[in-house]
């Protein structure tokens, strides 16, 4: 073991999404940053990567720079959603699609990318979309790295789909959001529910509060990581400290296949 058990497992980096992952579930956390198990996300993913993608070239930040209009952004959006399929298809195979589920959100794809555009047209345009940041902790021999979504001056704004309105800002929001605040010394924090049902569209702001505490949990988790990875440098042996519960519903058919090649299950 080096003094760097990160390297030791081929750790180039944290993200809020690595972290997160780490305290919902320490065993798909090893299945993937460990064991390099990956999929094609599915329905409820891509319904959120189309309307961030339609609001960045509502913008004119895609790919061609050129902005579009609401309607042409909001057919990108559906069309995005079909390549988000054919990807899924041509680079897991065996992944299993639940038709109902994507024909569900596929309905709502337009609702969804119509009723962000129509609140983000209202912000005006933003300063960043989609910038890459790192956050330094002197603790962590390896940065946290990931992606705002939105900045508005000393403002980050991160956009959530959802088909109900939490009552509160999550926790893991709450984290992820509080890492962009803080590598990029903003002094706000949002995150945009953008709710859309047969009954309402809107979008629902809600500040994150205390982005320091935030911060201090982010590295006590990324801390306990370390630790793990220090018990040894061969993985099988951190996932022995572990047994999966796949009766979570975090645990899709493609992680509990992939889970057996690890656990005896």
């Amino acid at each position: 073991m080096s003094n760097d058990p990160f390297a030791d497992h081929g750790i180039e980096h944290l993200s809020p999404s690595s972290i997160n992952a780490y305290i919902n579930d320490p065993c798909i956390w090893i299945m993937r940053y460990l064991y390099g198990f990956r999929n094609g996300g599915g329905p409820a993913m891509w319904r959120g990567t189309c309307v961030d993608h339609a609001v960045g070239h509502f913008y004119g930040r895609g790919i061609k720079e050129k902005p579009l209009t609401k309607p042409e952004a909001i057919k990108e959006a559906e069309i995005e959603y079909q390549r988000l399929l054919h990807f899924c298809h041509k680079e897991y195979p065996d992944q299993i699609i639940d038709d109902v589920k994507f024909g569900r959100e596929q309905k709502l794809i337009g609702s969804f990318t119509e009723t962000a555009l129509d609140f983000y047209s209202r912000l005006g345009e933003p300063d960043e979309y989609q910038k890459q940041i790192e956050l330094n902790i002197d603790s962590i021999p390896v940065p946290i790295m990931g992606y705002i979504d939105l900045q508005y001056g000393d403002i980050i704004r991160d956009i959530k789909t959802t088909m109900r309105l939490p009552s509160s800002v999550s926790d893991a929001h709450a984290r992820q959001v509080s890492v962009y605040a803080k590598a990029t010394d903003s002094s706000h924090a949002m995150l945009d529910y953008v709710v859309a049902s047969a009954k309402k569209s809107e979008v629902v702001s809600m500040p994150v509060q205390n982005i320091d505490g935030h911060i201090k949990v982010v590295e006590d988790i990324a801390l306990a990581i370390m630790n793990l990875l220090s018990i040894s440098n061969d993985k099988s042996v951190i996932a022995k400290c572990f047994y999966p519960d796949t009766s979570s519903w975090m645990w899709g058919e493609d992680e509990k296949r992939f889970a057996k090649t690890i656990w005896s299950i």
